[in-house]
Parts: structure tokens; C-alpha cells; sequence
């Protein structure tokens, strides 16, 4: 595959620091490192299945083996629910001999054309570790390849920490005020939350408690505070890297007093198929969901939001989830 050169991934990737693209951008930098055939993100959790992020469209005679079991045989799997310390490893170094003989390699290896992988385990969010793979389909990297990487971990481990930041402390609020937030995975246990989330747990009557069991026991998407603020639930997309397929909380100050508007009319310059894509999206739907749901291909729902993105003034999925917050704070919708 085409490498980029060390210092333009670099660019590339503090770029898309906060942008759902980072683990992107982060994959080319440890592409730029070493000659790789595949690239991709898994997330491996010291409590449950791995879940494969990157690439977004898996082939199902590579994906259907995994996730039906196999993935229990993973050395990388394994490593993180025995051990679960950021660090960089191969497939080589961690794999036991058996395993070569095992269906995890006869079935998922052959099948995904992976001779060798090197993994790098960054810092956890919840006992999860976003994990970048290159992968190589023949033969083995060597010492001197694995050693490159290993001294780039610092690296590759402060941008991913420079994008936590960015997703916590910034969230989807649109001004510089620093507003209570938190991430949950999608099993609903929380990752991350930031100072003013904090602040507020702890306030005695701050009523915090008793609205995240509202949203959890009647599945709304706001719930009010006494205080006359609102803890409003957004989904996040399946390749959302920090929590895919999870949810936010973020506390916003009522709308309650102003005169409603009609809740979709942000999206009024939208054609009705447009309206129903971007309603997916906002339930956490990748793009194969939604063309799946819609009855269309794949690329007709990559065109309809490239049309709605440049409508609503827009060019990332972030930006779509920030303009719907912002939408819901304008109008208490």
C-alpha cells in the first residue's frame, strides 16, 4: 500500500485531532514507520468482545469467523484481558505455537491474508484500548520494524491522549464555556467525563442522579435538572474510535421558556431522503446500516451526504452532531 512520508502523517494526523477521521490519520503514521499491507482499529475491552472499527466494511468471510467466536483465540485479545498495559507488540512475539494450528488462524488469518501483525495498545478509555494493527501478508516484520515503532509509541500515545482531550473538555458545545459531559460505551458504562461533569456528580442536590435514570428507564434523549438545565443523550456513530456505537451526555441550559420550534426544521433545507439520513446517523447508524435500511447502495448514501453536508454548511460527521445539539439547545426541542 502507498506510504505517506513521516512528518506529512504527523501533519495529517494533529490535524484531525477531535475529528471523527483521527484514527485514521493515526493508522497512516504507523503506516509511514514500516512496509504494511492492511491497516486497522480494533478496540479491545478487558470485559467483552473486541470490536472492529477500522476498516468500516469488513468481508464477512473475515468478520463472520471473528465475531462468531474466534476472536477468544486472539492473542491480542487475550493480552489485553490478561495483562491490559498500553504497549507494542507482534502477533509473533505474543502468539503461542498452537496457535498456528488453531481455526483462529486457519479460518480468520488465512481468510484476512494476515502473516504478521504488529499492535499498538494505546492508553485505555474504560478499560478499552483503541488498538492500531498493520498488518503484513507475507512473511514477518523483523526486530529492527517493531523497535521502530516501539520508540514512536510516546507519539502515537500523546496525540491519541491530545484527541480524548479534545472530545472531553470540548464535546459538541459551540462556545468556550466548559459544560458538563461525559462518554459511555455503547453497554452504557462511562469512559470518560470531564471536570464540570464531575462538579456536578458531586453537588448534593443537583439532581444529576435522578435524570440519567430517567433517560436510562424511559430511553428519552433529555432529561431536566432542577436547576431548569438539561442532561441531553446523543448517539455516537459504530466508528466513532473513543466509543463506538456509544452515547454522550451533555448538560445544556433549557430553551423551556422560549417558544417552540418545530424540532426538524433545522433540517428543512433537506430533501426527505436526505432528512432520513441524517436522522440514521443521529441513532449511531455506519453507512452500511443506513443503505441497508433505506433499500439503496452504499455509494448513494455517500453522495446524499456529501449534498446535505455542503446544505447544512457542514463537512464532518461531528459538525452534524454539533449543529443538532446546538439545534436542541436553541429550541428545546
Amino acid at each position: 500500500m502507498a506510504r505517506l512520508g513521516f512528518c506529512t502523517a504527523i501533519g495529517r494526523a494533529s490535524a484531525a485531532i477531535g475529528d471523527e477521521a483521527f484514527y485514521d490519520r493515526l493508522l497512516e503514521v504507523t503506516a509511514s514507520l514500516v512496509e504494511a499491507d492492511q491497516l486497522s482499529l480494533v478496540r479491545y475491552s478487558s470485559s467483552g468482545a473486541p470490536d472492529l472499527i477500522i476498516p468500516r466494511e469488513i468481508r464477512s468471510e473475515v468478520a463472520a469467523p471473528y465475531a462468531s467466536g474466534l476472536y477468544t483465540l486472539d492473542p491480542f485479545h487475550d493480552y489485553w484481558r490478561s495483562v491490559g498495559l498500553p504497549t507494542v507488540s507482534s502477533l509473533r512475539r505474543l502468539a503461542p505455537a498452537e496457535m498456528w494450528k488453531s481455526r483462529y488462524a486457519l479460518e480468520f488469518l488465512r481468510a484476512a491474508s494476515i502473516s504478521d501483525e504488529i499492535a499498538v495498545f494505546l492508553p485505555p478509555i474504560g478499560g478499552a484500548s483503541p488498538t492500531l494493527i498493520v498488518d503484513r501478508a507475507v512473511g514477518e516484520f523483523s526486530a529492527a520494524e517493531l523497535a521502530t515503532i516501539e520508540n514512536a509509541f510516546p507519539l502515537l500515545a500523546g496525540l491519541h491522549d491530545a484527541h480524548l482531550k479534545a472530545i472531553i473538555s470540548h464535546g459538541l458545545a459551540a462556545d468556550a464555556t466548559e459544560k458538563p459531559l461525559r462518554l459511555l460505551d455503547r453497554r452504557g458504562d462511562e469512559l470518560a467525563a470531564n471536570s464540570a461533569w464531575r462538579r456536578l456528580v458531586a453537588e448534593p442536590n443537583g439532581g444529576l442522579v435522578e435524570a440519567l435514570v430517567e433517560l436510562s428507564t424511559t430511553g428519552k434523549r433529555q432529561a431536566s435538572l432542577p436547576d431548569g438545565r438539561l442532561v441531553v443523550r446523543s448517539a455516537l456513530g459504530a466508528d466513532f474510535g473513543a466509543a463506538p456505537g456509544g452515547q454522550c451526555d451533555q448538560v445544556e441550559v433549557s430553551a423551556m421558556h422560549a417558544p417552540r420550534a418545530d424540532r426538524n426544521a433545522w433540517l428543512s433545507v433537506l430533501t426527505h431522503r436526505e432528512r432520513q439520513i441524517v436522522e440514521l446517523t443521529l441513532e449511531g447508524h455506519p453507512i452500511a446500516s443506513i443503505a441497508d435500511r433505506l433499500g439503496v447502495k452504499r455509494g448513494t448514501i455517500k453522495n446524499h451526504r456529501l449534498r446535505l453536508y455542503q446544505k447544512l454548511d457542514i463537512t464532518t460527521e461531528r459538525e452534524l452532531f454539533l449543529t443538532y445539539v446546538q439545534h436542541l439547545r436553541a429550541t428545546g426541542a
